[in-house]
């Protein structure tokens, strides 16, 4: 539980200095003047790339847990819809032949 809260603890001060640093640079460029195209393009990549770096990106292990349970639900939700669909289907048919 102490482990957690340090883990915590540590993870929102960083993105309190990515704030802060992504802070200082949002009033560089905004005197009233025209900005280049290049520039633009320019600041917007780096507000992506501070952005992403703000993400609390998943550990390997609960990446791949994850993926094992989607792939999983996947399969079955996949099997579980082809099985009714090929009894409805055959039910169908037999219904429909019962007259002949």
């Amino acid at each position: 539980m102490n482990e957690m809260n340090r883990e915590m603890r540590r993870m929102s001060e960083r993105e309190e200095r990515l704030a802060k640093k992504a802070d200082r640079n949002i009033g560089r460029h905004q005197s009233g003047e025209k900005v280049s195209r290049f520039r633009r393009i320019t600041n917007y990549l780096g507000e992506v790339r501070t952005e992403l770096k703000r993400v609390n990106w998943p550990s390997y292990s609960t990446l791949s847990s994850f993926t094992i349970v989607t792939v999983v639900t996947i399969a079955f939700f996949t099997f579980f819809i082809f099985g009714m669909d090929f009894s409805f289907k055959n039910t169908l048919i037999n219904l429909l032949s019962f007259g002949e």
